[in-house]
């Protein structure tokens, strides 16, 4: 079983790429370059090119293959569920030097030793887990993906870490059948080396990115957007705190400690103001308390670590895309179908017109959460 490539083909792909992925598959030895080290690569379902590995960098006992992959999507080729936390992680940190370790249920070994063969799974394990990685260096994942199949690279040594092609010791340059080159690599560290068991992060090697890093990442960071923040995002908010809570079992108090932060915030707020007090009786009475709400205006840093952002309006929406370009792809309308106007002024029975849509709306969202 392949591991089918996603963005490049043999017609169309550079020569040097070709070679080497055609080296891979063959069992053959290539030096790739990696944002840490410049690393020895081999296929991991090609028993001939693991064993030239392990005699070429004198490997002993359990090699503890780590599987290096071309994107974060790549992960279920190995994993068939993976924790939201490890996806948070992934498309937060990759491509990049951090290498994440998760455990895999018996499906998963078996459909690891169809991919790899059974010695190579065995090799690759490690406590019943598995470890990956998405190396920075483009030409390195494009091979990767050109291979078609799980590879593993291991840091080029002699005495010493290898920063780059010409400097491999002559007896390693010998054994590869292709030499990429590269840059230099950005880091003067090791990846970071994480491990992920449901909603429960461990470092277990603190190395090119900080621990401080990872430790921001681990939040699902929800973010309501309106206007001044005293009205429709504060009550968005709170809506989806209770519901989030409802579905996971758990009193609103215990989100954070599942690592879940609900959070609003206004285009155009400014900080400190109190809720509307409307807002506050017609939540009160949906059983949500949010009277020590204070609004706060949208700030780059929440627009960085925000998972997914929710707004009012699609004008709210442009906004927030032309302010930050990169938060496109997490930025929704909390309604599809239309805006979800300001209530202020307009009396009870508006707000509670406007909480009763809001509450059907966040459940329909919260189907779609992966928490």
């Amino acid at each position: 079983m392949k591991v089918m490539p996603t963005r490049f083909n043999m017609r169309t792909a550079d020569e040097q790429l070709v070679r080497a992925a055609e080296a891979l598959c063959g069992g053959k030895l290539v030096g790739l370059p990696t944002e840490t080290v410049y690393g020895i690569a081999a296929g991991l379902a090609q028993p001939a090119g693991l064993q030239a590995l392990k005699e070429t960098l004198n490997i002993q006992n359990h090699p503890a293959w780590v599987i290096h992959v071309s994107s974060a999507d790549r992960i279920s080729d190995v994993v068939s569920h993976v924790p939201p936390l490890a996806r948070r992680l992934a498309r937060g940190l990759w491509p990049g030097p951090l290498s994440i370790q998760l455990p895999l249920p018996q499906a998963d070994v078996e459909r690891l030793v169809e991919l790899t063969g059974r010695q190579s799974a065995g090799e690759i394990m490690v406590d019943g887990r598995v470890t990956l990685r998405c190396p920075e260096i483009e030409i390195t994942r494009q091979i990767i993906d050109l291979a078609g199949e799980l590879v593993t690279v291991v840091g080029a040594s002699g005495n010493q870490l290898v920063d780059r092609a010409e400097n491999l010791p002559p007896e390693i340059h010998r054994q590869l059948s292709v030499t990429v080159a590269g840059p230099p690599p950005r880091y003067k560290k090791l990846s970071t080396l994480v491990r992920v068991t449901g909603h429960q992060l461990e470092i277990l090697r603190e190395g090119a990115i900080a621990q401080r890093v990872i430790r921001r990442l681990e939040d699902t960071v929800i973010v309501f957007v309106c206007s001044g923040n005293t009205c429709r995002s504060p009550m968005a908010a709170g809506l989806a705190s209770q519901i989030l809570a409802e579905r996971l079992h758990i009193p609103v108090d215990e989100l954070p400690a599942r690592h879940i932060l609900v959070r609003s915030a206004g285009v155009h707020a400014v900080g400190g103001m109190p809720p509307a007090a409307d807002a506050v009786k017609v939540l009160g009475a949906m059983g949500t308390d949010i009277q020590k709400h204070r609004s706060a205006p949208l700030t780059d840093d929440l627009l960085r670590r925000a998972d997914m952002i929710f707004t009012m309006t699609q004008a709210h929406r442009e906004e927030i895309i032309s302010r930050s370009p990169t938060a496109r792809e997490k930025t929704f309308t909390l309604d599809p179908d239309g805006d979800i106007n300001d209530p202020i002024g307009q009396g009870e029975q508006v707000y509670r017109k406007t909480a009763q849509r809001l509450e059907k709306l966040i459940r329909n969202r919260v189907v779609e959460m992966e928490l």
